[in-house]
């Protein structure tokens, strides 16, 4: 350690801090323009400058190094004089513009010019008069503004490494913008306008529509994915101006992807619902909650008389752990079913029953600091960088600042194909066999069966797997000292999906990774709250806290819990509801943010089921095809506009609040179940969502708010505390406190216990490990002569169909094109732009095309929030569930290209 004294002040640091550091340890303060805590120093911008006290030199704080017993001044006679210059020198060429500049009020070099008295110079040249640069859709670049100091340019290439910006020109022509002055093409992530101190970067959706000190700023937590991204929403009258975000902040550190940062003004549209709706006559016309409520109570306690099971409810990943809660509470407690489901039924079900069986908990073994540890990391059928982009920025950071030997296994080449040590490009369909013949390697530590071999010989002759690669990869996995499989949504759509994700836990526990610390899975969530919505039992095979809904224990707990009596059927998930409409069994659906018709082929005929129902009651934010069916339409508030709590693809429990005024009449959907629970004469009794939180960590005292960079309570994960609330005796922990022996309570102020509890995840595994061996999963489609397979894919510029809404996004992505492999469009003499006909055995569909280089020669890739019924005719119309975890598979499909247009 070495001894430096800042402004007299002496503080012990590492010999690898910089000044700069050493000063912030001592809490003092040095201005910088160019630096940045997550990028290597760059010195370029000279405002840092300090006095060293012995020499009288004066250094540039962020790139000289300490030494011991070195005596520094940060603010000395000299050293105002310095940057005094050094901002002259800045202004010479800046324009006076801060009036009309966005960036006036919040200007770091407005403010220092003003702090140093450098608002004159005594240099003289003239003004950059540069024209704006408006090409892109998303940014403005102004190279007057510009002071050069290069932050910009580095976080795009250090932190998101897309290398999309630059310098152009040298010496007074120096300017930063796209390569060749061409059109900005990028993420869009805005991380070079959220660094930039002078309003030089600034974006087309906000600038001239306020000032700084007009917006009221608002922590919360993004939504949009499973990341836990904190963010900052000013708003202005309680509308969304803009998201901004702060360095250092929570999981992301700072960063926010493209539909963070943008994608808010969905919320603010006039096609959103803000007023309820009843059907009257076959038409849906608005009305009041005073009217509309008496009559759906009604309608549901008579259908409620008929029996357990009749009503069926279906609840979107994306709402908060308190709308879960409640909704499964109203449908247990309220109206006796267990006829419940998930949006993560779609896909996400397919890793969380397997690994729920193998660990008993959905919290995660490793989060993103393991990754930037692991010495090996494995991709298997996930594009992270659109699916949660920020795990994507810590496997950058992971592979090209601590050099991790990264293996990606896709079918198409993904954002981090680039930093992979190898690229294994199966060919489409393959992973999953892939998969069942790496574990079968690793658990037998090679020794193969003859059958296993041939499967083996398969994967190098039929499937394209480099042999070379595969040994290397075998390799690294055995002898590295941690290492962590990362998988997502590309697996849990697969068809053998629910094998896969076993044939994984299977390898892991061969390789040690379950007892080692750093080394595990990281299943990366499809919604932001895939997680939480599970962990409150909002599926029909668990409730609150993971316990079997249809175990007579489990059920024995949460009624001594609760203080009632659960009399629900048996249950069923999306597969037995669909049966229970059609056979009668079920009248009526409740559905929350979900729409079944959208995710099944016409000729599945799920309208036609739905049509069945005597009763259907939608809570959504916009029209789709499922409202266009209901009897009562009502309108639920965005996560901008009530309180709750996320899960994140870590583990973390983050809490978003409320940033802007509710949109008409809509309110959360916890209150709005509240409401027809009154309705119906069976209040659930939950006033407020702080009531409802309080409620779930009563009993679930491990889901307390954590995140990244803070100190909160903490107890052993998978805690569950099923005490009868009501009892006099019951003495329950609460956040925060624990309590000892002689009932007093003592503070608990430690890390937050995010992750899974190794130990007890170790005893679970080992009693699940012994089953069996890793499945052989099928083998997937060969594509024909002259045949494609087509899928559809996750885009980094929507989350779901709901931003489909959104001016801003649409605005950087407003249809959805068909990606195929440049060379294949060069060969068929297919340009960008034109249309293009694929034909399958179940219809056909025309298509704009979008060649890139990272589709692979018999794979053709669709964004599925663009998925439309004509899209969907391309599949099979036959509703295919798996036997094992009832998820609907549209699986990939071989389809022929023509240069036709469907009319």
């Amino acid at each position: 350690m070495a001894k430096v004294t800042v402004n007299g002040i002496e503080v012990e640091v590492d010999p690898s801090y910089t000044i700069l550091k050493a000063a912030e340890k001592a809490g003092i303060s040095i201005p910088t323009f160019c630096y940045h805590p997550r990028m290597d120093p760059a010195g370029s911008c000279r405002i840092c400058a300090v006095e060293l006290e012995d020499s009288k030199r004066v250094v540039m704080s962020c790139v000289t190094p300490v030494s011991d017993g070195m005596k520094v001044l940060t603010e000395s006679p000299k050293i105002h004089d310095a940057r005094k210059t050094n901002l002259e020198l800045l202004l010479l060429h800046h324009p006076l513009d801060c009036p009309v500049c966005d960036c006036g009020g919040e200007c770091p070099l407005q403010n220092m010019s003003f702090a140093y008295g450098a608002t004159e110079s005594r240099f003289e040249s003239h003004r950059n008069d540069e024209p704006e640069d408006l090409k892109s859709d998303v940014l403005v670049f102004n190279a007057n503004r510009c002071i050069l100091c290069g932050k910009c340019v580095r976080i795009c290439d250090e932190i998101q490494d897309v290398h999309a910006i630059g310098f152009i020109n040298r010496g007074f022509d120096t300017i930063i913008g796209p390569p060749l002055g061409k059109k900005l093409d990028c993420e869009f992530c805005g991380d070079c306008l959220e660094v930039c101190p002078t309003g030089a970067i600034t974006d087309h959706f906000v600038r001239y529509k306020f000032r700084p000190w007009q917006l009221e700023q608002h922590q919360t937590t993004c939504t949009n994915c499973a990341s836990g991204c904190q963010m900052h929403v000013e708003t202005e009258n309680e509308s969304i101006v803009r998201v901004t975000s702060k360095e250092g902040l929570g999981p992301n550190e700072g960063s926010i992807c493209v539909v963070g940062r943008f994608g808010f003004n969905h919320v603010q549209t006039p096609q959103r619902f803000d007023t309820p709706y009843m059907r009257v006559e076959h038409r849906l016309v608005p009305a009041s909650w005073e009217e509309l409520l008496p009559e759906l109570g009604n309608r549901l306690n008579a259908i409620r008389r008929k029996g357990t099971d009749r009503i069926a409810g279906l609840i979107s990943p994306r709402v908060s752990l308190e709308d879960a809660y409640a909704f499964q509470s109203f449908f247990r407690k309220v109206l006796r079913s267990n006829m419940i489901d998930t949006g993560a039924r779609y896909g996400f079900m397919n890793a969380a029953l397997p690994i729920v069986e193998a660990t008993g908990t959905l919290r995660p073994l490793v989060d993103h600091e393991d990754l930037l540890k692991a010495k090996v990391i494995l991709l298997v059928g996930t594009d992270p960088v659109a699916e949660s982009n920020i795990t994507g920025l810590f496997l950058k950071r992971a592979a090209r600042k601590n050099r991790a030997r990264l293996y990606v296994v896709d079918s198409e080449a993904i954002t981090l194909s680039n930093r992979a040590s190898d690229h294994i490009r199966v060919n489409p369909g393959g992973e999953s066999l892939f998969v069942s013949v790496l574990s079968e390697e690793i658990v037998s530590g090679g020794n193969l069966n003859s059958e296993w071999l041939t499967r083996k010989e398969e994967l190098f002759k039929n499937w394209n797997v480099d042999p070379g690669a595969y040994q290397r990869l075998v390799h690294d996995l055995k002898t590295a000292e941690t290492g962590i499989l990362v998988t997502g949504r590309k697996m849990f759509r697969n068809e053998k999906a629910n094998q896969s994700i076993k044939n994984m836990m299977k390898m892991i526990g061969a390789l040690g990774w379950i007892e080692r610390e750093g080394c595990g899975i990281l299943p990366i969530p499809e919604a932001a709250n895939d997680l939480g919505v599970l962990m409150m039992g909002a599926t029909y095979e668990w409730l609150p806290g993971l316990l079997d809904a249809r175990n007579e224990s489990s059920r024995k707990k949460w009624e001594s819990a609760w203080g009632t009596t659960l009399s629900y059927g048996s249950g069923g998930g999306l597969g037995q509801i669909l049966q229970g409409i059609e056979e009668g069994k079920i009248n009526a659906l409740i559905t929350i943010g979900e729409n079944p018709i959208g995710h099944f082929p016409s000729g599945s005929k799920v309208r036609q089921i739905l049509g069945k129902l005597d009763l259907i009651v939608s809570l959504d934010m916009f029209q789709n095809e499922l409202v266009d069916m209901a009897h009562f339409v009502l309108p639920a508030s965005s996560s901008f506009e009530r309180v709750g709590h996320f899960v994140s693809v870590e583990g973390f429990v983050q809490k978003s609040v409320q940033t802007m005024a509710h949109w008409g009449e809509s309110l959360p959907d916890w209150e709005i179940l509240e409401k027809i629970s009154h309705a119906m004469g069976s209040p659930m009794g939950f006033d407020s969502s702080e009531n409802l939180m309080q409620e779930i960590l009563r009993f679930l005292p491990d889901l307390s708010p954590s995140t990244r960079n803070g100190e909160h309570f903490v107890g052993k994960t998978g805690d569950i505390h099923l005490v009868n609330p009501l009892a006099p005796s019951s003495l329950l922990p609460i956040p925060g406190e624990k309590i000892s022996e002689n009932a007093s309570r003592t503070k608990i102020v430690e890390i937050p216990a995010h992750k899974a509890n190794r130990s007890s995840v170790s005893r679970r595994y080992a009693s699940w490990n012994e089953k069996d061996q890793p499945v052989l999963c099928e083998i997937g489609q060969i594509p024909g002569e002259g045949e494609f397979i087509f899928s559809m894919t996750k885009s980094l510029f929507h989350s779901g169909k709901m931003t489909l809404q959104d001016p801003n996004l649409k605005k950087i992505q407003s249809e959805g094109k068909l990606r195929i492999n440049r060379q294949t469009a060069r060969k068929r003499k297919i340009k960008k732009g034109e249309k293009i006909t694929l034909s399958s055995a179940y219809g056909r569909c025309s298509f704009t095309v979008e060649p890139s280089p990272m589709v692979s020669e018999f794979e053709l890739l669709f964004p599925e929030h663009f998925a439309d019924s004509q899209v969907l005719a391309l599949f099979p119309p036959e509703i295919a569930l798996s036997p094992e975890t009832g998820t609907p598979t549209i699986p990939r499909i071989r389809v022929s290209l023509s240069n036709e247009t469907v009319v």
